[in-house]
């Protein structure tokens, strides 16, 4: 018997190495994958795939893969809460299934925080991001050179989504990940590596540009602000100075040049409720104001969870109230606080708060420069999002997916960061 299990514990050992390394290489594949909208099948299935992995994982590991983060009590305390708001919806089984893809984002951050946290490992993802970042904002230029000119089809808009499903989705994207590459150029510590940070980095704000999106371009330039003030190094800040001085020209010569058709404004959508002659400003008041009159009647929990929730409670108010509010407030915090009431709000914000804190402490006490890059891209990251979500709803499907990645990576980096003075790489 004693054999037996002596032989039981060394199969384990000997099959767990292997299924890590499948794991992770799942992993990438299915994380490279978020950006592009052709391949969202390989995201459904795969997390299918990942779900029964981790099963096996746990059996012959015989524990759990969940590990402490310092997001933890904020975390479980948004999801249970939202949870607790699912019965009370107005459509329960849409809220149960959009509730259900939070589990699944707080999942695939728990599995990133373990899978990846050596340094090679996480080195390689991060690489892997800023690769198809580059991927994105190329395929997006060239798109934009192929928009020039063409003439506007009635229902349809003339604006740039490269592989992404649409305009908005990819300024998200693009907020969210240049940071990261900014970063890598500014504190690689390979001459090589700084060079493609920083070369992906005006590729991407050129992307960027090109969308025509000022609320893209208002996020980015917080995030500069943001950058220059956290490193605090003298040529850091003439760098972001100089950078934001040609993104509010460049903008502003794009915006004049009259390029494509879509210029300096978004034309009607088809799915999209507008007013005759109205700006998208001033569109989004309208959303705003009928947003926070539901908000009012149902200001504890919500409406229900999920994008969609202002659809059957628009349907309840008198019709000449309907139109504004027939799909979303566009604004991340204002539909939260529609959806999980007032309570979810501030829970969501603690959470961001917590992110906050903890990549900015990581990226003060970090010593290595791509664990510092990580943790600076994140606090950065974080601020832009903030801003970006402001105009839209937009942290959520695989553009969340994306934000966790991140987000558990800059947690890994504070939680394995070593006493100061020591290298990352030798504590590993």
């Amino acid at each position: 018997m004693k054999d037996a299990a002596v032989a039981a514990v060394s199969d384990h050992a000997a099959a767990l190495p292997n299924l890590d390394t499948i794991i992770r290489g799942l992993l990438y594949v299915y994380i490279f994958c978020l950006p592009f909208n052709r391949l969202l099948f390989v995201e459904r299935n795969g997390f299918l795939i990942l779900v029964a992995l981790l099963a096996i994982w746990c059996g012959v590991n015989q524990r759990h893969f969940f590990t402490r983060t310092p997001l933890d009590l904020p975390l479980i305390a948004f999801t249970v809460w939202v949870a607790v708001t699912v019965p009370f919806s107005m459509a329960p089984l849409y809220s149960l299934k959009e509730f259900a893809k939070l589990l699944q984002q707080v999942l695939i951050f728990y599995v990133v925080a373990q899978f990846f946290r050596g340094v090679r490992h996480r080195t390689r993802l991060v690489w892997m991001l800023v690769g198809g970042l580059f991927v994105v904002s190329a395929y997006g230029v060239v798109q934009f050179t192929q928009l020039i000119g063409a003439p506007l089809q009635e229902g349809e808009l003339t604006l740039v989504e490269s592989v992404t499903s649409g305009e908005v989705w990819l300024t998200t994207y693009l907020i969210m990940l240049i940071p990261l590459s900014l970063a890598l150029g500014l504190c690689g510590q390979w001459p090589s590596a700084r060079i493609v940070g920083m070369g992906t980095t005006g590729l991407a704000t050129l992307c960027l540009l090109l969308t025509y999106s000022r609320a893209g371009l208002l996020a980015l330039l917080c995030e500069m602000v943001a950058l220059a003030w956290f490193v605090r190094r003298r040529t850091v800040l003439i760098g972001m100075a100089v950078s934001v001085l040609v993104v509010v020209f460049g903008s502003a010569a794009l915006f004049q040049a009259d390029l494509t058709a879509a210029v300096g404004q978004k034309m009607a959508h088809g799915k999209t409720f507008t007013l005759p002659g109205s700006s998208t400003l001033e569109l989004r008041l309208e959303y705003w104001k009928a947003g926070m009159k539901i908000i009012a009647d149902h200001w504890v929990v919500g409406t229900g969870y999920g994008k969609e929730s202002l659809r059957p409670a628009a349907a309840s108010r008198p019709e000449q109230n309907r139109e504004p509010v027939k799909r979303e407030a566009h604004n991340t915090f204002l539909d939260l606080a529609v959806e999980v009431g007032v309570p979810g709000l501030i829970l969501f914000g603690w959470l961001l708060w917590r992110i906050a804190a903890t990549t900015i402490a990581g990226f003060r006490q970090c010593e290595a420069p791509a664990a510092k890059a990580v943790a600076l891209a994140v606090s950065v990251s974080v601020i832009g999002l903030v801003a970006r979500l402001q105009f839209d709803h937009m942290l959520i499907g695989t553009l969340a997916l994306q934000f966790w990645v991140l987000v558990a990576l800059a947690t890994v980096v504070y939680t394995d960061r070593p006493v100061r003075g020591q290298a990352v790489d030798a504590a590993q």
